[in-house]
Order: C-alpha cells, then sequence, then structure tokens
C-alpha cells in the first residue's frame, strides 16, 4: 500500500550524544557528557528546563542525606541544589549551608526553591557546559540499525529532521525512545494528583511577617497523596502512556482544583501557577540488565554509579548500579531518571530529583566516554566510568 502520509525528513548534523527530555536528569546526562568534551545535543519538547521541578511545580529538592547526617548525594545533584537556592527563596538547613531561620520540618539535606529563579538559572547552566538545545520539539522516534540507535527523528517548527548520534540517552520520563527502540518496558499506575502553587490573604501576611518566601507560595494538591490516598472513589487508575488518558488525567485534575476554589472568596486568593505538564509519578521504565528493587538497603553493587537515600525515610542506603541504565542488547543506548531499570520500592526511590540526578550524571558520563573511545555501553570498563566519576563529585561510600 502507498504511504500517503510520508513526509520530507532533513538530514542535520551529527552529535556524539543526544539527551531526549531537560528534566533534571537529562540536564545532568547532557551537562556531564559536555563537560567531558561531548558534542551534545538537548532535546526538550517545552520551552523550559527542569521538568517537574520547574514546570511541574514539584518544588522540593529531596534529601541528598540518609537523613543521619551523612551526605550520599554529590555531583552535579548538590551543584543543582546549591543552584536552585542560590537564585531564589530556599529553606536549606544551616548544616548544610543555609541560613538556618527559615521554616523547616526537618534538617535533612534538602530544600523547596522557586520553580521560576530555578528554570532561568538552568539554561546558563547548561549552555555553560557546551550544550545545544533544542526547544519546542518532540524527539518522535529512534532510527535503528538493528539494535544500534543511529539518531533520532524529531518535529518542531523546521518539520521532520534526523540528527544523527552516537550514543542516545532517553531522560524523557515516558521512556518513548527506548521502547520504540525495541527495549522492553514495564508500565507504571498513576493515581489522580494534582499539584498548583497558590497564595491568599494569610500567607502574604505571614510572609511579610517572618520574611520567609517558604510560607508564601502554597501547593494546592487535589486528588491523592503518593501512596494512593485521596484518589477519587471509583475513578480507574492511569498508565499515561497515551495522548488521551495524558488529556483526561490534566483536564480531571484542573477540574477538582477548580471546583476546590469555586465558592470561596475570590477577592482572598489566586493560583500563582499551574502545571504545564502532567504531573505522573511513574510511566514506563526498561527492563535492563539489573533491577534496582529498592529493598537493597546497604548492600554495595559491584558496578555502582553511587548511593542514593529513600526520601520518604531516614537511615536508607542504596547503592544503584551502572546496569539499571542499559538493556545489554542495545549497544549506544541509556536511560537517566525515572525510566532507569527500577521497580516496586526502586521505582519509588529513584524517580525524585537526587536520585535523576544522579543517574543522569552516569548515563552522560558513560555516553561521553563509549564514544570517545568507541566502545559500546554495555561494554565500558567500569573502572574508567568509577574514576570519572569520582573526580566529578559522585560520592562513593
Amino acid at each position: 500500500m502507498e504511504d500517503k502520509f510520508s513526509v520530507p525528513t532533513k538530514v542535520r548534523e551529527a552529535y556524539d550524544v543526544i539527551v531526549v527530555g531537560g528534566g533534571i536528569a537529562g540536564i545532568s546526562a547532557a551537562v556531564a557528557a559536555g563537560r567531558l568534551g561531548s558534542r551534545v545535543l538537548l532535546i526538550e519538547k517545552g520551552i523550559l528546563l527542569g521538568g517537574l521541578a520547574t514546570v511541574g511545580l514539584i518544588s522540593w529538592y529531596e534529601p541528598l542525606c540518609d537523613g543521619e547526617g551523612t551526605q550520599l548525594i554529590g555531583g552535579i545533584g548538590e551543584e543543582l541544589i546549591r543552584l536552585a537556592t542560590s537564585v531564589g527563596y530556599d529553606n536549606l538547613p544551616e548544616e548544610w549551608g543555609g541560613t538556618g531561620h527559615k521554616f523547616r520540618r526537618n534538617r535533612r539535606f534538602s530544600s523547596h526553591f522557586s520553580p521560576t529563579f530555578f528554570a532561568l538559572a538552568l539554561d546558563g547552566f547548561v549552555k555553560d557546559a557546551g550544550v545545544q538545545l533544542l526547544f519546542d520539539t518532540r524527539a518522535t522516534y529512534p532510527v535503528m540499525e538493528g539494535n544500534r540507535c543511529t539518531g533520532v527523528l524529531t518535529e518542531n517548527l523546521n518539520g521532520r529532521e534526523f540528527y544523527p548520534a552516537g550514543v542516545v540517552i532517553d531522560a524523557s520520563g515516558d521512556a518513548g525512545i527506548v521502547s520504540r527502540a525495541g527495549i522492553p518496558c514495564e508500565g507504571g499506575v498513576n493515581y489522580l494528583s494534582y499539584i498548583a502553587h497558590s497564595y491568599d490573604i494569610s500567607s502574604i501576611a505571614s510572609a511579610a511577617e517572618s520574611r520567609d518566601l517558604v510560607r508564601f507560595r502554597h501547593w494546592e494538591s487535589v486528588g491523592a497523596s503518593c501512596s494512593g490516598k485521596g484518589h477519587p472513589e471509583g475513578m480507574k487508575t492511569f498508565r499515561g502512556d497515551s495522548a488521551e488518558e495524558l488529556t483526561e488525567f490534566v483536564l480531571t485534575g484542573r477540574k477538582m482544583l477548580f471546583d476546590k476554589y469555586r465558592d470561596s472568596d475570590k477577592d482572598t486568593r489566586d493560583l500563582m501557577m499551574l502545571p504545564t505538564m502532567p504531573q505522573y509519578r511513574k510511566i514506563r521504565h526498561i527492563v535492563g540488565k539489573t533491577v534496582f528493587l529498592g529493598v537493597e538497603n546497604d548492600v554495595p553493587c559491584a558496578d555502582s554509579i553511587g548511593w542514593t537515600g529513600d526520601f520518604r525515610h531516614a537511615g536508607k542506603r542504596f547503592s544503584l548500579a551502572y546496569s539499571t541504565l542499559y538493556h545489554p542488547d542495545f549497544p549506544n543506548l541509556l536511560t537517566a531518571g525515572r525510566v532507569i531499570s527500577a521497580s516496586g520500592e526502586g521505582w519509588e526511590i529513584v524517580r525524585v530529583i537526587p536520585t535523576c540526578a544522579l543517574t543522569g550524571q552516569a548515563a552522560g558520563t558513560a555516553a561521553s566516554l563509549a564514544v570517545s573511545s568507541g566502545t559500546d555501553v554495555p561494554a565500558l570498563p567500569y573502572e574508567k566510568l568509577h574514576a570519572v566519576l569520582e573526580k566529578n563529585g559522585t560520592i562513593f561510600r
């Protein structure tokens, strides 16, 4: 049958590393590769960097420590919390470099931050690493020769284009590229959750009196918590892997928020911001060489890319394996962030900002080393990766 929908495709310049997704994982991957001298393209479907941390309004940088006073994550993960808290308000504890006078619920190495100022600062953070940015662009399909990815197809104002690449990193949050490449994936379950930022007369007064903007910007939440408590009775859960379901998820959340405010006094409150991306927690992850389950507390792995804690519980310490970032049958594809090979409790642990930065830095470093040495991703000597990660701030216990 004749293909009536074929469109011209322009071949663009080649890159050593292409990163799909400009959230925290993608930023960390692109910056890590760029700093090592690779030619890097970062493709983002929106026009702001930061993903859920900025346009998704989840503006709490979860802990980089174990909750018992020991820092677990350094490198780019620490650079980013320092950046976020240097350009806007924060409530970083004094023992981790904060002023110590802001409202806190605990003393962990974490902080609230301004999503707007963080987004502004991220542009320079990425550009300073020599990374080429491409906004308002969707990376639609990987182009495969067998199991090797030769590059990605994109759609934007230019039309359809093809960017050749040495290594491609999927940091999309939905595993769209690697799943279409043929890497086996598992889907997730999402409860209906919608978070906006608000302020009202009382929060204005509280912030003015305390000079603490954390008291000004409220997270206004409807629907479910992380555990599913509050999910509307009788409502289905959401996989998040189709456009139709995404639309339903967003519209339902917005309606619930509007209904919550409909009868309130309009002269005493306002919504500061609405999220401009769906606030899914878990969409898809790969099934890689190793699957992180989140039960391996204090157990080092032979190919560790660093350690992370559990943002929900103090005293947890997990070593993450390089082999969670790839499938052994695909020589030049990597993942970063919440799409890595992690299941169950492990998926809950890796989906948050610090761990996304940790896996992003590891993926970007591995991609750059693989390209520069002419090595396939699964065959990259671990000792070489470990040495570069440690030199660039990754903490190995």
